[in-house]
């Protein structure tokens, strides 16, 4: 994964998931794109949904799962969400 897309993928995250997030959650990982802090973005994202048992599918756990390591972040989270479908 090229760091564009990387960027690209993270960047559209808080927007797929504002209504599946707190709004405390989404204003900060909202104030982390617009730092450009992809990263802790994607790692606070899953830690939230997996804290608060969001719903996602496989293939929103595959994408966090493919961010998170591409960006050299914690995977923790990925194992605890729950995924449905």
């Amino acid at each position: 994964m090229t760091e564009d897309e990387i960027i690209g993928r993270a960047e559209a995250l808080p927007d797929r998931f504002a209504n599946r997030v707190g709004e405390s959650t989404l204003w900060s990982i909202k104030r982390m794109r617009g730092g450009g802090e992809y990263g802790e973005l994607t790692i606070e994202l899953a830690a939230s949904l997996a804290a608060h048992q969001t719903p996602v599918t496989a293939a929103e756990r595959d994408e966090l799962l493919a961010l998170l390591r591409a960006m050299g972040q914690p995977t923790d989270p990925i194992e605890r969400l729950n995924v449905q479908g």
